[in-house]
């Protein structure tokens, strides 16, 4: 019997790994959402309905090449700290971890998960490293096929396939993708692009948990429109925008090195020497000087440490990763942020100090 932290912890995780433009783009993600046609959506189905979308789950794992490997997990029989895990690692959603009636399906050798009766009966989610819209569409989309050998959606002639959620009827396909931007942040241009990302049907929002607050310069992109769309134009979009705001963040980075490359350092560096010695440092200040940091490796200011390691440390000084590494339990959070200092001086002092 798998238990769900043996599986999280030994799969690969996206924000280790290198991808296209992983400087200023951290991860994509495609969520595609699936309802089953005989089936009542998930705020109005019975105990019955669960269990047949169980048995479709069961037929999934069983019936095609895709369930290979993949194991399912029904979220009322994981404790508290395992949920938390789930959410950390964005493999859930909060309403997920707060509810008794969801599964999760997790293939960790196709690298894909699917969320079962979270806001729809069948959310495929696939997330991948850096800016890959393409190739983590097409994943999806041949996840999105094997299912439907196995159950017959929800779909209308008119509108497409239907979702518990009008904002999603069409394609069901949400797009999006994690941006480090400290540079726009810093100079307050984040607000000239948010214009043109509303006005075709995108949205920004911050990375902190659902209040959307911005930490870090880290924000997520994401599609909102789906009616009239085609996945394509979907794409398409999506695109042009990020590679718009790629180029940017670009030219502001390059406007900083030329005027103030010695500021650029001082931050880096003074962050840098606060993480190697701080002894106590609350999740939002710790990312604050992860953030430098990335920018300071980014710019080659900061030698001997990798994005992938400080991608890395940003997720793994979140509550749950904490207690995981070292293996108690926290009365206050306090406690967590004690550990969180000790945690980050263990890890970057790994690497020396060759930055002076």
């Amino acid at each position: 019997m798998y238990k769900v932290r043996e599986v999280v912890n030994n799969r690969k995780n996206f924000w280790e790994q290198s991808g296209p433009r992983n400087d200023i783009v951290l991860s994509t993600r495609v969520r595609i959402g699936r309802n089953a046609n005989f089936i009542p959506f998930h705020d109005s189905m019975n105990d019955r309905d669960f269990y047949l979308i169980k048995d479709i789950a069961e037929s999934f794992i069983s019936k095609t090449a895709f369930g290979k490997n993949t194991i399912c997990f029904d979220m009322n029989e994981l404790d508290l700290h395992e949920k938390r895990l789930l959410l950390e690692k964005n493999i859930i959603t909060s309403e997920m971890e707060n509810s008794d009636k969801c599964l999760i399906l997790i293939n960790n050798s196709n690298d894909f998960t699917i969320l079962i009766n979270d806001t729809d009966h069948f959310r495929i989610q696939v997330i991948r490293s850096g800016f890959q819209l393409n190739e983590t569409y097409k994943d999806a989309d041949d996840i999105d096929d094997t299912l439907n050998s196995v159950v017959k959606y929800a779909f209308s002639e008119d509108f497409g396939y239907l979702t518990s959620d009008p904002i999603n009827v069409g394609t069901g396909l949400k797009l999006s993708v994690i941006m480090h931007l400290p540079i726009l942040t810093a100079f307050k241009r984040i607000s000239g692009s948010v214009h043109f990302i509303r006005e075709y049907g995108f949205q920004i929002t911050g990375t902190l948990g659902n209040t959307g607050r911005i930490t870090g310069g880290l924000y997520i992109i994401s599609s909102k429109k789906n009616i009239g769309m085609t996945e394509t134009g979907i794409i398409e979009t999506a695109d042009d925008i990020i590679n718009r705001i790629i180029k940017l963040e670009d030219d502001a980075r390059d406007d900083f090195f030329a005027i103030s490359k010695n500021e650029l350092e001082d931050s880096s560096l003074r962050s840098l020497g606060i993480l190697l010695y701080a002894r106590r440092l609350n999740y939002v200040e710790a990312v604050e000087h992860l953030s430098r940091i990335r920018l300071g490796i980014v710019m080659s200011v900061i030698k001997n440490y990798s994005l992938a390691a400080i991608n890395d440390l940003m997720v793994k000084i979140q509550w749950a990763h904490l207690q995981e590494y070292f293996g108690i339990k926290f009365n206050s959070i306090i406690d967590s942020d004690d550990y969180r200092a000790l945690f980050l001086r263990t890890e970057l002092k790994k690497c020396g100090d060759s930055n002076v």
